[in-house]
């Protein structure tokens, strides 16, 4: 009987689980860990091309308007862009790049672009760069005998 349980008792021990789950999750924290700061990471990102974005249709809503009358277009539609970013009251873009571009006859557009502020991941020396482009037809009367703008 004395041997039985002896016996027992060592082939319980060598199939014991005990401690399994401390090894487990020592495994398993670093990969959780890295998916929870690439989420929060695309979250950023995400959130700072939505801005972008916004920017640049604020800036081709102007273009769109202007380029037909004014020869300053690209001017005022970067400054319009430059000034809803600033609106925003976010650093989520570390610096707003605004161009204006395009045929005032026919067609404009507005890119906002810039270096993303917050990195999750500073140790890896990961630079994104957001770009948004907005833009459109030239917005203009014409009357009924005239084909273009101007």
């Amino acid at each position: 009987m004395i041997l039985r349980s002896r016996a027992a008792r060592a082939l319980r021990s060598r199939c014991s689980d005990r401690g399994s789950n401390v090894v487990e999750l020592a495994v398993l924290a670093p990969g959780l860990m890295m998916i929870c700061m690439l989420i929060l990471q695309f979250g950023l990102w995400f959130n700072a091309r939505q801005a972008a974005l916004a920017s640049a249709q604020a800036g081709a809503l102007v273009a769109r308007e202007e380029a037909a009358t004014n020869s300053g277009w690209t001017g005022a539609a970067q400054n319009a862009a430059a000034q809803y970013y600033g609106n925003l009251h976010t650093n989520l873009l570390s610096k707003v790049r605004p161009r204006a571009y395009g045929d005032p006859q026919t067609n404009v557009f507005v890119t906002v672009s810039g270096p993303l502020g917050y990195s999750v991941f500073p140790f890896f020396g990961l630079h994104l760069t957001i770009s948004a482009t907005a833009g459109g037809p030239v917005e203009c009367f014409r009357p009924a005998a005239q084909n273009r703008c101007g």
